[in-house]
């Protein structure tokens, strides 16, 4: 409160899809990799996560990839 900090975010019902998700995930039923929209290296970060924000090419799911 001191810091004058602003924290944003978004709300999802996941306990009640996680579940299942984990359930099909070793089995092989569903490609976790699928979910993901996009790729960028670490280096990329900020640029990443200004687009992520602006969600006009709908990413969805990004993985930071560490080199």
């Amino acid at each position: 409160m001191n810091k004058n900090l602003t924290l944003k975010m978004g709300n999802c019902n996941h306990r009640s899809i996680a579940p299942a998700l984990i359930e099909q995930v070793p089995n092989g039923s569903f490609d976790e990799l699928l979910a993901l929209t996009n790729r960028e290296p670490m280096m990329n970060v900020i640029a990443a996560y200004k687009t992520f924000d602006k969600r006009k090419l709908r990413w969805l799911k990004v993985k930071l990839d560490v080199p």
